[in-house]
């Protein structure tokens, strides 16, 4: 049998991933006890479930699944609203506690991360796995939740060790065991191939991730482009991808929602409601020096039918003031008279950082001014921005700037 040692050495380098199992579930859980041990989903406010609790995916629920479809099969499955903000601050402590053994994290996402850990051994008496142990318990004795951790020589192999034993597992695959560990990896499971990449690896004969190292790199190089002959080097134990330590926030999207109980049809208190989520959502963004290219108002039926509009702004914007008019319409245009609605609110889209915007010809800068100055006073003051913005609707002249150019789409979500 022939024996293909990509890596001479056990610990050339030491990357450690961690990644929070189940992430908004698991936090929806322990804040909430009576879910605890319960199968539970998240995303009820969005129609679709966004996280899968591990007691929900026994019994077949999915990520992406819709509701509707949720609440008819499994009756027994708890269906819950998200807390984004809730969720940002347990992300913020499970990153502090990692920061606490090394400087060096990145933060890929809110629910995982990588952090380089080589070095440690030494200060803290332990090796790389009782590290990673000691990262792991203090999380988890910490926040309540389990993450699973995996280290390794590369990012990509990292990924695949804390997959390996999900969940709350902790897998550490050094230089000398990439061959084995990889052998029992689909290329499909790779962090960087996807499904396309995938077949055609298999149309390739290639059926597993240690045939795909094994290839060499004028093959490589011949039927793949150069995001994939990455990938194979990251496997071979040869690091490509740097940790990035810099600490930011960054975000797709944002989404402020609320659930009437019971369901209402009064439009002066949904257009109320719905402003408010507009003006917080705006407010998160321009705490993180954002502007936005798309607003999406919603409304959730009673029936869970989904009516949303698509605004989408030029110039971009942080100021929901300066188009204040345009929100209203197109608010009427998805609100029914006689229709019972049981939740309303917007996304946010399509961000520009602020500091990297480059002046428009067409954009009007006193009305961005004046805005700003009417927000910086909105901060030292709780405003509500309900029906009475009318009113400060006023504190701007000809507040819908004529260059404003907007395109409403409007669709339902059966």
């Amino acid at each position: 049998m022939t024996l293909y040692m990509f890596q001479v050495t056990p610990w050339p380098r030491a990357i450690l991933h961690l990644d929070a199992d189940a992430f908004f579930a698991s936090v929806t859980q322990i804040t909430n006890p009576k879910f605890l041990g319960k199968p539970l989903v998240t995303g009820a406010e969005r129609g679709i479930a966004t996280s899968v609790s591990y007691e929900a995916k026994k019994l077949g629920v999915i990520r992406g699944m819709r509701v509707s479809q949720i609440r008819s099969l499994f009756p027994s499955c708890v269906v819950a609203n998200s807390d984004y903000e809730l969720y940002g601050l347990f992300s913020k402590n499970l990153f502090t506690i990692l920061r606490s053994f090394t400087p060096l994290v990145e933060e890929y996402s809110p629910d995982e991360g990588f952090a380089d850990i080589r070095g440690l051994q030494r200060p803290l008496n332990a090796s790389y796995s009782e590290i990673g142990n000691l990262i792991k318990q203090k999380i988890e004795l910490s926040l309540g939740i389990t993450v699973s951790v995996g280290i390794s020589l590369t990012k990509t192999l990292a990924k695949i060790a804390s997959n390996y034993n999900k969940p709350s597992g902790l897998v550490a695959i050094n230089g000398l065991g990439i061959e084995k560990i990889l052998s029992q990896i689909k290329p499909i499971d790779v962090w960087g191939i996807g499904p396309q990449t995938g077949a055609y690896l298999k149309k390739l004969g290639i059926n597993n991730a240690l045939d795909f190292a094994k290839k060499d790199q004028y093959f490589i190089k011949k039927y793949f482009t150069k995001p994939t002959y990455e990938t194979w080097q990251e496997l071979r134990g040869n690091q490509v991808y740097q940790l990035n330590p810099n600490q930011k926030e960054v975000f797709k999207s944002i989404t402020k929602s609320a659930t009437f109980y019971p369901a209402i049809n009064d439009k002066k208190v949904l257009w109320s409601k719905t402003l408010t989520h507009i003006e917080d959502a705006f407010g998160k963004l321009r705490r993180y020096c954002y502007k936005a290219g798309r607003v999406t108002i919603f409304l959730k039926t009673q029936k869970f039918t989904y009516h949303m509009t698509q605004i989408n702004l030029a110039p971009i914007t942080c100021y929901p003031l300066l188009f204040h008019s345009d929100l209203y319409n197109a608010f009427e245009n998805i609100y029914k008279a006689n229709v019972l609605y049981r939740t309303s609110g917007c996304t946010l889209s399509n961000f520009c950082d602020d500091l990297n915007i480059q002046p428009s010809l067409f954009c009007d800068s006193i009305q961005e001014e004046k805005a700003q100055k009417i927000y910086d006073v909105f901060k030292s003051v709780k405003v509500d921005f309900g029906t009475s913005l009318f009113d400060k609707q006023k504190a701007i002249e000809n507040t819908k700037p004529k260059k404003f150019s907007l395109s409403l789409v409007s669709f339902d979500h059966l």
